[in-house]
């Protein structure tokens, strides 16, 4: 069988390989593999299991053959551990077959295997972004990677928009620098909604490819029907009716379409899902795999999936992007996926091959679910996709190249940093002066030595390289017989030192010889300009600091009831907190953890840890749930279109539903994607019957209550308790920063900060003092381009500042890493970097990864031109917020459970009695204190005065029986008064944690004998009071 189509180019051993292995070209293969056999720069998009891995590969491979490429020559760059392993696997056989070695290098690769790397480099090195800059620091591994000739970079878009690809991006460009010639670059993904601009970011020669294969996507909207047995379950469970029947559904397709990847959008919606269908159907084997799980556990999951040992496995975007995890039936998507590419990367994992069908389930039971999942599933099978975004000027990345490059190379020239940042589309605007600003920060943090004016610094203090330069250049001139030297011809003889035979930096300019400080010598015209160079702290923070993954301090969380550690939360939500634990503005901070909901009881400063209880009301919303992935524009907007249809189809209202008009203008832009001159079918809509049902059944109810219908062009606000509700189809980005501009405005008229919440479709701001006239007149009257103005004024005080700021100020150097940032005074760093490049950033991250400020902006213009319109209506059942997160928890414990619970650690607690008369101690578990022999009695001297605590505190007890302080013999005299008189109840009380003799009395005081509950219940509020207070103490 001779190799067909495209294969023909290839070189003849890659030929005879892929005949002898009966491989076909794929349609994606066909379209991109000559020209990257051409040396042409592609950015490759196809749908996963379409074959682009190859794509990229085998012309890279041929060229390497056909130009005898020697050592390492290709670089693949994927942005997971984990795609390093899989990639690894299916290239090996392929490289080895030609003659050619392939290796991998991330942070788990063995010290041996990179020394064996450096020694005989292989042709290809895969690799990840982080490991790609430490290539640049040793002069063996520099020579390794000068010789290499292309680069293709794995799932471009997820690198595109995030800080690991800009980082890349710059990396590259440093590369080429090295080499002193362009490299090679192909990029590969499955989901880019705007490939031009991609293409552009990744280089600027790059043209897409965009590859139409036999691979098909097929998706369903479900909601399923609520029988009698979901009712009974649904208690059993505590969560609803409707719930309980989407994870009956759930189970029933996982036992009859085994294996599944089931995804989820966070680590406790996992947990507690893959909970809920062990419970439901115990003999389904239900896995768990997301990024808090050790390392071996996440890949012994993806071992027990591939070898099918699992019915399903329950997932975050831990396994979105493209690992190989077998053969996988069906993809099922718990709740809205929240994005369209996001859902694209999730059923790619099914049916995973060419001409294959990646079928998905979104299963969803309430309305703003259903919504975002109905306009999602119909734009994916549509291929309308998202825009991939990144945000220019990211001055974090910036800093981590110049600190880089000043540890790789030295001394660098100002300009030449500021020439290679400028290299990147994103640094387009950058100039000198923004180096310079960059430069001082970190100067001021030791984190690099900052030399802007060359001729004031001696030239036997300069550094090697640049010194090494100027010996070169004399050298040449003496050649010629002459001399740049001033002054040398005073010192007969005089002979400029080797670099190293100059004084040591630490000598004083005093004890510098005569000779040296007369000589003078010219700047090297490379350095003229002036340098930056390592200082005291840059190795330090290149071991820290070298990822542009954030480093996060981590507080474990401790149950004040059972006082066990039920896990771990980073400092982007500690730093919302006050010292006390709550919010702002006074209320008890909430949040979810392992399933269940609890209040936070200490946040003290200097301890790393938090204090919690359980929260017992269910129907108290947590007030935390993490940073959910943002919904975009695209989706809020198409909520807005698919409310249209309905109220179309169903004759509901004419008097909003016409398509916003005019929306083409250059000023709308962000609204152009959505402008839908004709209103889709609800058939074209992927839902089923139920799910179609919940809709339609809303949109209906909220038009009876209102006379109006919020959609794509039409902004209602209603009143809603002590709140306003605005609805408005914009997406989390949009109205995020909408919201926070109204908040802004709202705190000029009331003087307090009110409370916000948004989803994709909702504004509530919380300010009972709030008028809908108000925020009419502030969104009619307010010049758009005052948005931006309004937020970077008020922003810097706000929570979500606060933890961003201390992620920029390590990367700065402004806070040492590892530090606390809850034992610093962030609000004085805040107002000392109001205004400065350092706020700049921070302001530059809040806003492309929660506000999209332009898109703000663009709806206040739109507003004022009439293409929006704003109406004041009653309540209605659209306003109402999204209530699904309720069903993702776990029941909360009763009050009768939490007292289980204390009861049961306090019983176990290990106790110790001490005579009052003749000092002599016992120990005992405290469930057994009335199975004692003589009990309430010294053993030695039959006393009956015994003080109690437990047995981790006996010398101390021991100690103040003992004492001659009347304090502790009258706290003693207490103590043993209460065993005597309360026995057990006593004993019980003085194991609760803060609880001594005083309060034991008050304890014992307020509850009956016999009466353990009420007993119970006055320990566990004593230690909550204690645990609120312990830091006041003395």
């Amino acid at each position: 069988m001779l190799v067909r189509g495209v294969y023909s180019i290839l070189h003849p051993s890659l030929q005879a390989d892929l005949e002898r292995k009966g491989w076909n070209p794929t349609g994606v293969q066909e379209a991109a593999l000559p020209d990257i056999h051409e040396g042409l720069d592609r950015l490759v998009i196809a749908p996963t299991g379409s074959g682009k891995t190859m794509t990229a590969v085998l012309p890279l491979l041929s060229r390497c053959l056909n130009e005898n490429w020697e050592g390492l020559s290709i670089l693949y760059v994927t942005p997971l551990r984990a795609l390093n392993r899989d990639v690894d696997r299916r290239l090996q056989e392929i490289c080895e077959s030609v003659g050619l070695t392939i290796g991998v290098r991330h942070g788990d690769t063995t010290q041996s295997e990179r020394t064996k790397q450096v020694r005989k480099p292989p042709n290809m090195l895969i690799t990840t972004p982080e490991t790609l800059q430490l290539l640049f620091t040793g002069k063996n591994v520099r020579k390794m990677i000068s010789t290499v000739k292309a680069v293709v970079i794995d799932e471009v878009h997820d690198l595109a928009t995030s800080e690991r690809g800009w980082q890349l991006n710059l990396g590259l460009i440093r590369l080429e620098h090295l080499i002193g010639a362009p490299i090679q670059r192909v990029g590969l993904s499955a989901t880019v909604g705007n490939p031009e601009q991609v293409s552009a970011w990744m280089s600027q020669e790059a043209k897409p490819i965009i590859a139409h294969t036999d691979r098909y996507t097929e998706l369903t909207v479900e909601a399923e029907i609520v029988n009698d047995a979901d009712e009974v379950g649904s208690v059993d469970l505590s969560v609803s009716p409707r719930a309980h029947a989407c994870f009956r559904r759930l189970c029933r397709i996982i036992k009859a379409e085994a294996p599944c990847l089931l995804f989820v959008n966070s680590r406790n919606d996992a947990e507690t899902i893959a909970q809920r269908l062990a419970e439901m159907s115990p003999n389904l084997k239900i896995g768990v795999h997301h990024g808090s799980l050790a390392k071996e556990t996440r890949t012994k999951m993806e071992d027990e999936l591939r070898d099918g040992a699992i019915d399903a496995l329950v997932c975050t975007s831990s396994l979105e992007l493209g690992i190989d995890v077998g053969s996988i039936k069906r993809v099922l998507q718990v709740n809205s996926p929240r994005s369209v590419d996001r859902m694209l990367q999730r059923v790619g994992r099914a049916d995973h091959r060419v001409g294959g069908t990646g079928r998905g389930h979104l299963m969803a039971w309430e309305l703003d679910e259903i919504s975002e999942a109905a306009v999602i599933a119909k734009s994916a099978m549509e291929g309308r996709l998202e825009p991939v975004t990144w945000r220019d000027r990211p001055i974090s990345v910036a800093a981590n190249q110049l600190v880089l490059m000043a540890h790789s190379h030295g001394a660098v020239s100002i300009d030449e940093a500021t020439n290679l940042l400028q290299q990147s589309i994103q640094f387009s605007e950058w100039r000198r002066e923004d180096t310079e600003n960059l430069l001082k920060v970190l100067a001021d943090g030791w984190i690099l030595r900052y030399t802007p004016e060359p001729k004031e610094v001696p030239w036997y203090r300069w550094p090697k390289n640049v010194y090494g330069a100027a010996l070169w250049h004399e050298s040449q001139l003496q050649k010629k017989g002459k001399s740049s030297l001033e002054g040398a011809q005073t010192f007969q003889g005089f002979v400029l030192p080797e670099i190293d035979g100059r004084p040591d930096f630490r000598t004083p300019d005093e004890e510098i010889p005569k000779a040296l400080h007369e000589v003078k010598i010219p700047v090297p015209k490379h350095f003229e300009n002036g340098w930056f160079s390592p200082a005291s702290r840059t190795r330090q923070w290149v071991s820290n600091n070298l990822s542009m993954i954030p480093d996060k301090q981590s507080y474990r969380v401790r149950d004040a009831v059972s006082r066990r550690t039920i896990g771990n939360v980073d400092e982007a939500f500690v730093l919302t907190l006050n010292d006390s634990g709550e919010e702002d503005d006074g209320t008890v901070a909430r949040f979810v953890m392992a399933g269940r909901t609890w209040a936070i009881v200490d946040a003290d400063p200097e301890q790393s840890e938090l204090l919690v209880a359980p929260v017992n009301d269910k129907a108290s919303a947590p007030k935390w749930l993490g940073e959910l992935p943002p919904v975009p524009v695209e989706v809020g907007q198409g909520i807005g279109v698919l409310r249209r249809a309905i109220a179309h189809e169903f004759g509901l209202i004419e008097s909003n539903i016409e398509a916003p008009s005019d929306l083409a203008d250059d000023e709308f832009e962000i609204l152009k994607s959505v402008a839908a001159t004709d209103l889709p079918a609800l058939k074209s809509y992927p839902l089923d019957d139920e799910a179609m049902g919940i809709l339609v059944e809303s949109v209906t109810s909220h038009i009876d209550s209102t006379g109006m219908l919020p959609c794509d062009n039409v902004i209602t606000i209603e009143r809603r308790d002590d709140a306003l509700v605005l609805n408005s189809c914009f997406g989390t980005q949009i109205n995020e920063a909408l919201g926070h501009f109204l908040l802004a405005m709202a705190s000029t008229k009331t003087g307090k900060w009110g409370r916000l919440t948004i989803d994709s479709t909702r504004i509530a701001i919380q300010s009972s003092d709030l008028d809908a006239n108000d925020v009419i007149n502030w969104l009619e009257e307010t010049p758009a381009d005052a948005i931006e103005g309004v937020l970077s004024v008020t922003l810097p005080n706000s929570n979500q500042v606060r933890w961003r700021f201390a992620q920029v100020a390590k990367v700065l150097g402004i806070l040492r890493n590892g530090i606390d940032p809850r034992r610093i005074n962030l609000k004085a760093l805040l107002r000392k970097y109001r205004g400065t490049i350092v706020m700049e950033e921070v302001l530059g991250k809040l806003f492309h990864e929660r506000m999209d400020v332009n898109g703000a902006r663009d709806v206040i213009n739109a507003i004022q031109n009439n293409k929006i319109s704003l109406e004041i209506t009653a309540q209605g059942r659209l306003g109402l917020s999204n209530k699904a997160r309720d069903d993702m928890l776990l029941p909360q414990w009763d009050n009768a459970a939490v007292r289980e619970r204390l009861r049961l650690r306090l019983m176990n607690e290990r106790a110790t009695l001490c005579c009052l008369k003749c000092h002599k101690t016992r120990s005992f578990r405290v469930t057994r204190y009335h199975e004692m022999s003589n009990v309430g009695r010294c053993l030695s001297c039959k006393g009956r005065m015994l003080a109690c605590s437990r047995e981790g505190m006996a010398k101390m007890l021991e100690g103040w029986v003992k004492s001659e302080d009347k304090k502790d013999q009258d706290r003693m005299e207490k103590n043993a008064q209460l065993v005597l008189n309360r026995g057990h109840e006593a004993v019980i009380a003085l194991m609760g944690r803060g609880v001594g003799e005083a309060t034991a009395q008050r304890v014992l005081r307020k509850t009956p004998r016999g009466n353990t509950d009420a007993l119970l219940e006055a320990i566990h509020l004593a230690e909550i009071e204690y645990a609120r207070t312990r830091r006041f103490w003395n």
